[in-house]
């Protein structure tokens, strides 16, 4: 197979391009840089929301998520991509980019990436007229990998394309499982800071506490960019339980307690996790920590459409 290689000069003058103010004749749409949007919602107190959706075949599938997500007015949307090697030449093709709205954050995960590939990749976000990353570390224990932490790749793309993109990491709450403390947690999302990341979308929780804490711990560390709760709406008892371990977090004695009596009556679990979900917000809004939330949608945007309605705060 052909290998995609970017030669030294003509990368350079592109970027030299972007840098001076030039937009790819592919671009039909305003450019939306989300650390302009961040800042402008923070400083007006402004309650806003975002969703996340996973990459499909099927482009219908877009059309109808859009139609029913963009009545709440979210602030981005984030898409999830897994990376192949044989899938970079084709990515982000622009039958695909002409159905999405111009307000993507583009997951970018580090593993298993070279620097030529990251290169091809953002080169075409670009073109596309996507300017905000989500750079994610990845599932993969490749110990070989040129950026073997999300850190080294948010190096990497402000040390190739400085300021261009707005960049987006991620933070635990709870604590990243690979992680020796949440102290030294706090220290490696502090160096993602420091390397270039202009804010942070974090893993799921089911307190409201556990978010706030979580934040001010981040501020007495110096993290001062904008942090958004990462919200899971809950479909089922056994997805509920699924997401939780993957994602390694705690869920309150509690909430164990009251989804075991319920946890064989779906159209229960999921009334109990709205208005679970209902609370945690607008604990989170009272304590004036954040005026976002991101949704996980996992494709089912029902749930997220019904959270949002019933907190009517998002028009």
């Amino acid at each position: 197979m052909k290998k995609t290689v970017l030669k030294r000069k003509t990368y350079n003058q592109y970027i030299d391009n972007i840098r001076n103010g030039y937009q790819s004749k592919d671009i039909e749409h305003k450019i939306v840089d989300l650390r302009n949007k961040l800042k402008n919602v923070i400083d007006t107190n402004t309650i806003f929301c975002s969703f996340e959706f996973m990459r499909v075949e099927n482009n219908d599938f877009y059309k109808s998520f859009f139609m029913e997500m963009n009545k709440y007015h979210p602030l981005f949307y984030a898409l999830t991509w897994k990376h192949m090697k044989n899938e970079i030449k084709n990515y982000l093709s622009s039958d695909i980019c002409n159905i999405f709205s111009n307000n993507i954050l583009l997951h970018l995960t580090s593993n298993n990436l070279t620097r030529n590939d990251v290169k091809i990749i953002l080169k075409k976000t670009l073109d596309r007229g996507i300017r905000n990353i989500f750079v994610l570390k990845g599932d993969s224990s490749n110990t070989n990998s040129e950026f073997p932490y999300a850190v080294d790749l948010v190096r990497f793309i402000r040390n190739q394309f400085g300021e261009i993109f707005s960049i987006c990491v991620a933070g635990y709450p709870e604590m990243h499982p690979k992680s020796l403390s949440k102290e030294m947690d706090l220290i490696y999302l502090k160096e993602k800071v420091d390397a270039g990341a202009d804010f942070i979308i974090t893993q799921i929780f089911f307190e409201a506490n556990i978010f706030i804490k979580f934040v001010n711990d981040c501020k007495q560390i110096g993290i001062n960019v904008p942090i958004i709760p990462g919200i899971f709406p809950i479909p089922n008892y056994t997805s509920f339980q699924k997401m939780a371990k993957i994602c390694n977090v705690k869920i309150p004695q509690i909430i164990l307690n009251d989804l075991q009596c319920i946890k064989d009556n779906d159209e229960e679990v999921r009334i109990y996790g709205i208005e679970l979900l209902k609370t945690i917000i607008k604990d989170i809004i009272a304590s004036r920590t954040t005026c976002g939330f991101h949704f996980f949608t996992l494709n089912k945007p029902s749930l997220s459409s019904e959270i949002c309605d019933k907190l009517g705060i998002f028009y």
